[in-house]
C-alpha cells in the first residue's frame, strides 16, 4: 500500500508453483508527480510459512539489492545507515501467523521508484486441495495491475479453480492463470483500490500409494498422500476454555462451531468434552463415549449451557484430557484400537494453578502418551507459543483462530482437517548408505486430504533410491517398498534466489530450496523444544548458515537495504509497461476476492488457459 498522494503506476503479482513449491514476486512502481519530496510505504502481507528471498528498489535506473545477513549484523548496518541520514529498511520475521513486509522511502519530486519483493513457501494440502493466496493491496486504483500464476505438477493437475469458479477438469500438467482488471473493474470493488486476496485452489493426480518421489541434482522430495483408504475411528477430547475472557462473541462462536462439529462425528468415534476456567468440568466422568445420536444430542445440549467465567487453568485441563485417553482400567486396551486426539482451544495464557510453560509442557508430555494434541489459539491474546510447543511435542499442530465474523467456520474448518485419520505411526524410510540430511520422516498420523512431505539428499553414485513405508491402518500394519531411478533425474538450477520469470522447465532447483526450507524450519522447531544453551547455539548456527546460503529471511536472519537519497529526479512521467501479458478471451468468468478473510465482491478474471500435453 502506498500513501494516496503518490501515484502507483504498476502493480504486478507473479507466482510460479512447481510441485507445491511457490515462488512469488510482488512488483510495484510509484511516481511522485508532486513538486515536493514524499514518502512511499510499500507493504505486502505474507503467508506465515513463507521465507522472503529477495527485495530490490529501483530508482532512476539504479538497483539497490537488499542483503540477507545474520540478525545482529543487519541491525548494525541499518542503524549506521540511519545515523548517516540514508533511507534504510530492516525486515525480521515475527511470531505471528501473518507476516507483513513494510519499507518506507522518500521519493523526490518527478522520480519513479520500483519495488520488488520475492518470497517462497511450500503449499500445504488441506481438505484435499492446495491453496495459493496472493494479497492484492496496492492502496489505490492502478492503471496497470496484473496477476500471473503458473502451476506445474509432474503427476498432473486434477482440478484448479479461482474462487468461486466451479471445479473444472483439466488434462494439463501446467496451468497458467492470469488476472488483469481494468481501473473500472477495480473501482467496482472499491474506489480506494483493491484490498483483497486472490485465491487459487487445486489438487494433483496421485495414483501411486507410495506417493510422488522427485530427485534432482542430489536432492529428493517425497510427497506422500495416499487416497481411497478407510477412515480409522478416533478417540477425541474437546478441551474448551470458558474463562472470563471468552465472554461475548468468542464463546458464542465456539458453541456454534462445537454444535456442528459434534453432529459430524462418526458413530465409530468416541468422544468427550472438557471445559475449563479456574475449575475443570468433564461432561462424562472417567471415559469417552460412543458417538451415538443420543450421546451427540446430550453433548450438544451440554455445549449450549456453557457460560464463560473465571481464570485459566491450562495444566489441569490437559491432565484431565490425558486421564480420559489413558485410563488405568482395562478399557485402555480398547482405546488403543482408535486414534487418540486432543483438540485444545484457549484465548489466553495460564493464569491459575501451574502457570510455568516448561512445567505445563513436561506434564503434558508425560500424561498424553501417544495422543496427538492440536492447539487452537483464539485471538491475539492467546499463548500461541505455548500451544505450538505443546503441539510439536505431542504430534500435532497449532493454529491461530482470528476474531472475525467467520471464527466459527475457522474452528469447524480446522476440525475437518483432522476428522478423518487414515493411517497412524507412519515411517518413511530411506537407506542410510543412499540418503542423508533427511528431514522428519516419522509421523503419528495421516489425515484424509492432507499430505506428508520429506526432503533429503542423495549420496553420490546412487543409481536407485530405495524407499520404504510402514504404517497402521484400520485393520493391520501396512508395509510398502519402492525403488526410484536416480540416474536420469538431472536438474539445472543453482543455489541463488529463484527468478519467477524463468521457464518452468529450468527451475528444478526447487528441490534444493525446498530441502533447505524444510531443514531451517525443523532446526527452528528443535531450538524451540530445547532448553540446553549449547544445543540452542549449535542449532542457531546451522540454521543461520543455511538461511544465508539460500538467501532466506528466517527467524535467524534479517534483510536490510540501504538507499542513498541524493539522486537526480526524472523529467518525464513513467510509462505503464506491463511485465505480464493477460490471456485474451471473450469469456471472462467471475473471480473471487477475499477481503479481510471474508467473502467479498466479484471482479472479472480472464479465462483459465491450458498449456502442455496431458
Amino acid at each position: 500500500m502506498f500513501l494516496s498522494q503518490l501515484k502507483v503506476t504498476d502493480y504486478h503479482v507473479r507466482s510460479t508453483v512447481v510441485s507445491r513449491y511457490a515462488v512469488t514476486t510482488v512488483q510495484s512502481s510509484v511516481w511522485n508527480q508532486l513538486p515536493v519530496v514524499k514518502e512511499a510505504a510499500f507493504e505486502v502481507d505474507l503467508p506465515s510459512s513463507a521465507f522472503i528471498s529477495n527485495f530490490t528498489i529501483t530508482s532512476n535506473g539504479k538497483v539497490y539489492v537488499a542483503q540477507v545477513t545474520e540478525r545482529a549484523t543487519a541491525r548494525k548496518i541499518y542503524d549506521a545507515a540511519k545515523k548517516q541520514g540514508k533511507t534504510a529498511g530492516l525486515v525480521a520475521t515475527k511470531s505471528r501467523e501473518i507476516e507483513k513486509f513494510r519499507v518506507a522511502v522518500s521519493v523526490p519530486s518527478g522520480t519513479r521508484m520500483s519495488f520488488l519483493l520475492a518470497y517462497e513457501e511450500l503449499l500445504s494440502r488441506r481438505l484435499g486441495r492446495y491453496e495459493l493466496s496472493l494479497g492484492l493491496r496496492p492502496g489505490q486504483l492502478v492503471q496497470n495491475l496484473t496477476v500471473d500464476v503458473r502451476i506445474s505438477e509432474r503427476t498432473g493437475i486434477s482440478f484448479i479453480k479461482v474462487l468461486p469458479l466451479k471445479t473444472s477438469r483439466l488434462i494439463s500438467n501446467n496451468n497458467p492463470v492470469q488476472f488483469s482488471p481494468t481501473v473500472k473493474q477495480q473501482s467496482n470493488i472499491s474506489s480506494k483500490g483493491l484490498n483483497a486476496d486472490f485465491i487459487i485452489q487445486y489438487d494433483v493426480d496421485l495414483k501411486d500409494l507410495m506417493g510422488d518421489i522427485q530427485v534432482y541434482d542430489g536432492y529428493f522430495v517425497h510427497y506422500f498422500a495416499p487416497r481411497g483408504l478407510p477412515v480409522v475411528p478416533k478417540d477425541v477430547i474437546f478441551v474448551i476454555d470458558i474463562s472470563g475472557s471468552m465472554i461475548g462473541n468468542k464463546i458464542k462462536q465456539t458453541k456454534q462451531a462445537m454444535t456442528t462439529i459434534l453432529g459430524d462425528l462418526r458413530e465409530g468415534d468416541h468422544f468427550n468434552i472438557i471445559t475449563f476456567s479456574d475449575k475443570v468440568q468433564t461432561w462424562k466422568k472417567g471415559r469417552t463415549v460412543r458417538a451415538t445420536r443420543q450421546n451427540v444430542r446430550e453433548a450438544q445440549e451440554f455445549v449450549r449451557r456453557i457460560m464463560a467465567e473465571g481464570w485459566t487453568n491450562i495444566n489441569a485441563a490437559l491432565l484431565s484430557a490425558a486421564q480420559l485417553l489413558n485410563p488405568s482400567s482395562s478399557s485402555s486396551r480398547l482405546v488403543s484400537s482408535r486414534v487418540p486426539l486432543v483438540i485444545f482451544l484457549t484465548d489466553g495464557e495460564a493464569t491459575i494453578g501451574v502457570t510455568s510453560g516448561d512445567i505445563i509442557l513436561n506434564n503434558a508430555r508425560k500424561a498424553l502418551g501417544s495422543a496427538s494434541l492440536f492447539g487452537l489459539a483464539f485471538g491475539d491474546d492467546a499463548d500461541l507459543l505455548l500451544l505450538k510447543r505443546l503441539a510439536l511435542e505431542n504430534g500435532g499442530v497449532a493454529r491461530m483462530v482470528y476474531e472475525d465474523a467467520d471464527a466459527a467456520l475457522q474452528l469447524k474448518g480446522f476440525y475437518d482437517e483432522v476428522a478423518s485419520p487414515l493411517l497412524s505411526d507412519i515411517q518413511l524410510s530411506y537407506l542410510d548408505d543412499q540418503a542423508f540430511d533427511v528431514t522428519r520422516s516419522l509421523f503419528p498420523n495421516y489425515f484424509q486430504g492432507s499430505e506428508l512431505v520429506v526432503a533429503g539428499r542423495v549420496r553420490p553414485g546412487v543409481q536407485d533410491l530405495k524407499v520404504s513405508m510402514s504404517a497402521t491402518d484400520l485393520k493391520e500394519e501396512v508395509k510398502l517398498e519402492n525403488d526410484v531411478d536416480v540416474s536420469h533425474e538431472k536438474g539445472s538450477g543453482s543455489e541463488g534466489s529463484l527468478d519467477c520469470l524463468e521457464d518452468l522447465e529450468r527451475i528444478s532447483s526447487f528441490v534444493h530450496r525446498l530441502w533447505a526450507y524444510f531443514t531451517i524450519r525443523e532446526l527452528s522447531v528443535a531450538k524451540l523444544n530445547t532448553t540446553d544453551p549449547s544445543a540452542q547455539r549449535l542449532l542457531t548456527e546451522k540454521a543461520t548458515n543455511l538461511s544465508l546460503k539460500y538467501n532466506f529471511v528466517t527467524p535467524f536472519t534479517s534483510l536490510v537495504v540501504v538507499k542513498p537519497d541524493a539522486e537526480e529526479p526524472t523529467t518525464t512521467p513513467p510509462m505503464a509497461n506491463p511485465t505480464t501479458t493477460a490471456a485474451t478471451s471473450t469469456h471472462k468468468p467471475a473471480a473471487f476476492l477475499r477481503k479481510h478473510r471474508l467473502q467479498s465482491k466479484h471482479s472479472q478474471c480472464n479465462e483459465n488457459m491450458l498449456c502442455g500435453s496431458g
